[in-house]
């Protein structure tokens, strides 16, 4: 029998996995899907509240846009820390790569704050701490 914070650990894996396929498709409906409504983005000392669907799914398929335009070839990520807070809220810092074509990848931490729903594991807030693209 798989323990609890096991369990939870396993499952946060598999919905960072399907985040990242969801990249790497450059699904932006996918993307806003895996959002709780309201969720947010913070990052370079701004808040970006989005309070519905359309508001998360528009700003994913500008995202994915302009990744396109900087030669985005795919995603790759690593959980760095996982603080689960009880069964339904957890913190998961993240260290993603992203490839190029003929470019430097990228490297950047994010840390996102889950929730559980009946919908599975959502994020709440993307704080993108660490991304600087120059």
């Amino acid at each position: 029998m798989t323990s609890q914070p096991a369990q939870t650990s396993a499952d946060i894996e598999q919905f960072f996995n399907a985040y990242c396929l969801a990249y790497n498709q450059q699904d932006s409906l996918a993307i806003a899907n895996l959002f709780a409504k309201p969720s947010g983005i913070a990052q370079q000392g701004t808040y970006t509240h989005f309070s519905s669907s359309a508001d998360t799914a528009k700003n994913m398929h500008e995202l994915c846009q302009w990744y396109a335009e900087q030669g985005f070839l795919q995603a790759s990520f690593k959980i760095n820390h996982l603080f689960l807070q009880g069964t339904q809220h957890a913190i998961a810092d993240i260290n993603w790569q992203i490839e190029r074509k003929q470019q430097a990848p990228w490297q950047f931490h994010t840390t996102y704050n889950l929730i559980k729903t009946s919908q599975g594991w959502l994020i709440l807030l993307c704080t993108a701490y660490e991304e600087s693209f120059t």
